[in-house]
């Protein structure tokens, strides 16, 4: 059979430096910001004394508000470049969090909590696909996988760090973690300004715009059959977000602490084995094979709940779950710019985030309705999401065999 291998190349010491600058400011980000995702659903249950399902409502509206916006900046960014959105679109956002700020302060200004929050929302939106088309314009295939995986390292030095900095800050006041998140988007703003060099002319790739994108992407079926596996795998990867914030602080009765601690390990594990996973995945399989693999990893890791938490199970349970993130997360862009034609990156990963977040959408809905109804039973509702996440594994591995025929460097077999 000869040896394995992947079509992509462990290089890192190689990378465009602008690879190093924008993770970099994904350190930043993810240290001011991290915290807001994870302590926001306590907002409206504690502070606003909403209810599971109407806090699930809320979630799954920015969902879809965010993909929606992904969707148009995406082919935004194709058509005016990278650098523009990257550095002027966070200016809001400072403004949106200091708000947000005052809101969790004085709960009393629900409607401006929520639209403050929502413009967060659209401003991380509008940036996104600028930041992932980035990363493909200064990388070759084969060394794709590389780039994306040193930008997750650094966006998760800075999940270990803030969770732990936010759970702090949320013994003290919620209000504080936002605060926070506004002085370091101020940090990102100013870094990316003076430093990040544009990576993408429209006009070089003016000629490759004769097809429209939306039939480039509906003629592609693996790209929709990836595509609506994803949307499966939204929903079931929402779980591990909201609804086990949820679980732990309401249902179970947990310290704050416990989150940071459990985020923190998060974050430590991805840059402690996000190298030694890259070397394995570009040794052998496809990146396809290995969201497959992950995903079981996701599965196993849930089944872990369904005992009575303690902080050891629920530091297991991340470990377990980090290893499965390890696999998918950096494939995902991976596999998107790889079937994307070349003008066309940006356009593509606003495509399929904006079609995923129907599972996001769903997942954060349906999942805390389904956690309250079984709130006197919550291990049902743990078997639930481990089998759904089994499932979706077998799909991505299903799916390698097609991804190795279309793209023959990325098969399984080939020296």
């Amino acid at each position: 059979m000869g040896t394995l291998k992947t079509g992509y190349s462990y290089n890192i010491t190689g990378l465009d430096r602008r690879i190093w600058i924008l993770s970099s400011t994904r350190f930043i980000r993810a240290f001011g910001r991290g915290s807001t995702f994870i302590f926001l659903p306590l907002v409206f249950i504690l502070r606003y004394d909403i209810s599971f399902i109407e806090t699930g409502l809320f979630l799954g509206v920015a969902t879809l508000l965010m993909a929606f916006v992904q969707y148009y900046s995406g082919i935004l960014t194709d058509r005016i470049g990278r650098r523009l959105i990257l550095v002027y679109s966070q200016i809001p956002a400072v403004i949106f969090y200091l708000v947000i700020f005052y809101a969790v302060a004085v709960p009393s200004y629900l409607v401006v909590l929520l639209l403050a929050w929502y413009g967060t929302i659209v401003i991380n939106a509008v940036q996104y696909p600028a930041v992932q088309a980035a990363v493909a314009d200064v990388t070759s295939v084969e060394d794709r996988l590389s780039g994306y995986t040193v930008m997750r390292i650094m966006a998760n030095m800075g999940i270990a760090i803030g969770p732990l900095v936010g759970a702090y800050l949320a013994s003290i006041g919620l209000q504080y973690i936002f605060l926070i998140s506004a002085f370091a988007t101020v940090a990102e703003i100013v870094m990316l300004f003076l430093l990040m060099n544009e990576t993408y002319n429209p006009k070089a790739h003016s000629g490759e715009e004769s097809v429209s994108f939306k039939k480039a992407y509906k003629a592609d079926r693996l790209f929709l059959v990836f595509t609506l596996v994803g949307i499966i795998l939204g929903f079931f990867m929402r779980q591990r977000g909201s609804s086990f914030t949820v679980y732990t602080i309401v249902l179970e009765h947990l310290p704050f602490l416990y989150l940071g601690y459990i985020w923190a390990l998060n974050g430590f594990l991805v840059v402690l084995l996000q190298f030694p996973f890259l070397r394995l995945m570009t040794k052998f399989g496809n990146p396809m094979f290995w969201r497959g693999i992950g995903s079981g990893f996701y599965a196993l890791s849930f089944i872990l709940l369904v005992n009575v938490p303690t902080l050891s199970l629920l530091l297991a349970f991340m470990a377990i779950s980090t290893v499965g993130e390890d696999m998918v997360s950096p494939t995902t862009q991976s596999i998107i710019t790889t079937l994307a034609p070349g003008s066309m990156k940006g356009s593509y990963i606003g495509v399929y985030n904006m079609y995923t977040s129907l599972g996001a959408f769903t997942g954060a809905v349906f999942g805390l309705y389904l956690l309250f109804v079984l709130s006197s039973v919550p291990s049902i509702y743990w078997v639930y999401v481990a089998a759904g996440s089994a499932i979706v594994g077998l799909m991505y591995v299903a799916l390698s065999n097609w991804f190795a025929r279309k793209f023959p460097s990325s098969s399984p077999g080939n020296t």
